[in-house]
């Protein structure tokens, strides 16, 4: 009888450290997904966004570069100045980090207008204090949408 009970803790003993293993495992595997997956990939570029191919040079031998003398400064122009924000606007980032979606109207049943990158200037027009939407311009496009308040923070 001390044989039977010896025996069958030794396989409850085997079982238990069986599933505690693989649980660990299970654990570390899914801690090294998540740590992989946590990273963001490079943003694809399309069109216009594709870096300019420098066309290459074809060898030339023994030739002499021509120094030219550095242009002179030309006056320094003024920049224009930003145009003026409309009373209560104000200039914001986005700071969701998937970005934002612009829409119609100040709600989910709006159709889309395009949407506004993380990190990307806006102009913030309106701030209904009834809505959780706020009226955007981006800055570089002039494209104007409404987007969920609290993803945009105010630049000073």
């Amino acid at each position: 009888m001390k044989g039977f009970f010896l025996g069958l803790s030794k396989l409850i003993l085997g079982v238990a450290i069986a599933l505690i293993l693989l649980s660990m495992a299970g654990v570390a595997t899914a801690r090294y997904f998540m740590g992989r997956l946590s990273v963001l990939p490079p943003k694809p570029l399309y069109g216009d966004e594709l870096p300019a191919a420098e066309p290459e040079a074809a060898p030339e031998a023994a030739v002499e570069p021509v120094v030219e003398p550095p242009p002179e400064p030309a006056p320094a122009a003024a920049a224009p100045p930003e145009p003026a924000l409309e009373p209560g606007a104000y200039n914001a980032t986005v700071v969701q980090p998937i970005g934002l979606v612009m829409r119609e109207g100040p709600g989910v049943e709006f159709p889309q207008v395009g949407g506004v990158d993380v990190n990307e200037a806006v102009v913030v027009l309106e701030e209904p204090a009834d809505q959780p939407w706020v009226k955007v311009r981006v800055v570089s496009n002039g494209q104007e949408g409404w987007v969920k308040a609290g993803n945009t923070r105010r630049v000073e």
